[in-house]
């Protein structure tokens, strides 16, 4: 990219979309302290990267993409550091979700908001499974079931949590 208006170009895409890159990787990684290095690591690997990417495409989508993989190298780090995380099948699952149509604050809100809206044994089995990292398989003998039961279960639920968060960010009765 030794085109100076390339360059710029670049540049201005990188800066108009550090906000939605952060809002993803915080949507990859609730609470962690880490988001920040993430964030930066993902910055260094795009600006690395730059000859790579073709003016006119989707940047959004590269941008993602590379903060996915960056996440996922984090995640490395936080397991063999012994850390309790979301599972990679969550991760995917939001990642799939991209960037919503909405704000990613208000997208936050209505996943927070279609949570509320389970009852209390399906937000026990999603904070067991996802937020306590529990195995289906222990998750399924605590709870007396299967595996296999627990985890048509669990897509169920996410379909419908997706359902839901969409539904909200249209503007629609969820």
């Amino acid at each position: 990219m030794n085109d100076p208006k390339h360059l710029s170009a670049f540049v201005k895409l990188l800066t108009n979309h550090q906000g939605d890159i952060r809002a993803f990787v915080i949507s990859l990684l609730p609470g962690s302290p880490d988001v920040a290095d993430v964030v930066q690591e993902t910055n260094l690997v795009l600006w690395n990267k730059r000859d790579n990417f073709e003016l006119g495409t989707n940047f959004v989508a590269w941008a993602f993409t590379t903060a996915r993989y960056q996440v996922m190298k984090q995640r490395l780090r936080q397991k063999r550091d012994g850390k309790v995380m979301f599972s990679d099948e969550l991760i995917g699952t939001l990642a799939e979700m991209g960037s919503p149509p909405g704000s990613n604050d208000e997208y936050l809100l209505a996943l927070e908001e279609c949570l509320e809206r389970l009852n209390p044994a399906q937000r026990k089995m999603i904070s067991s499974r996802y937020s306590a990292g529990m195995s289906l398989e222990k998750q399924a003998a605590a709870s007396g079931g299967t595996a296999g039961s627990l985890r048509i279960a669990l897509m169920r639920l996410r379909a419908g949590l997706r359902l839901c968060v969409e539904r909200q960010i249209e503007g629609g009765v969820a």
